[in-house]
């Protein structure tokens, strides 16, 4: 049986006068699990921020019917890093507060995590 969980989050409004770092609602992470759908505020269209491979940060803006999916650490380790964790981060509006509701999926608990045989080259080590 698959293990799963829906957080309901309340992301206060930016300050008037952000922090140096510019202040963030979540700051920069990866989800530690399998895969975490996400489903976003369309009156927020710049919170959710995803780094691309090359270091910037890009805006994951709401698109009406869709949901945007991060590949959780677990993910990663089963694909030997061909799918990598997304790091994401949220921005804070100013004068508004964002409420974000999550959706974890992860396999079983007693689930082993180790690279899976197609994900690893012929004499290489995971």
């Amino acid at each position: 049986k698959s293990f799963w969980g829906m957080r309901l989050i309340r992301y206060p409004p930016a300050l008037p006068t952000p922090p140096e770092d510019g202040g963030t609602g979540c700051g920069e992470h990866t989800d530690y699990g399998c895969l975490t759908i996400v489903n976003q505020d369309p009156n927020h269209p710049e919170s959710l921020q995803a780094m691309k491979r090359d270091g910037e940060w890009v805006n994951v803006p709401p698109i009406d019917g869709h949901f945007p999916v991060n590949i959780g650490d677990m993910l990663s380790r089963w694909t030997n890093g061909r799918f990598r964790a997304t790091p994401h981060r949220v921005m804070p509006t100013e004068g508004l507060e964002r409420v974000s509701v999550p959706f974890f999926f992860e396999p079983n608990y007693d689930t082993r995590v180790e690279p899976l045989g197609c994900c690893v080259e012929p004499g290489c080590e995971p």
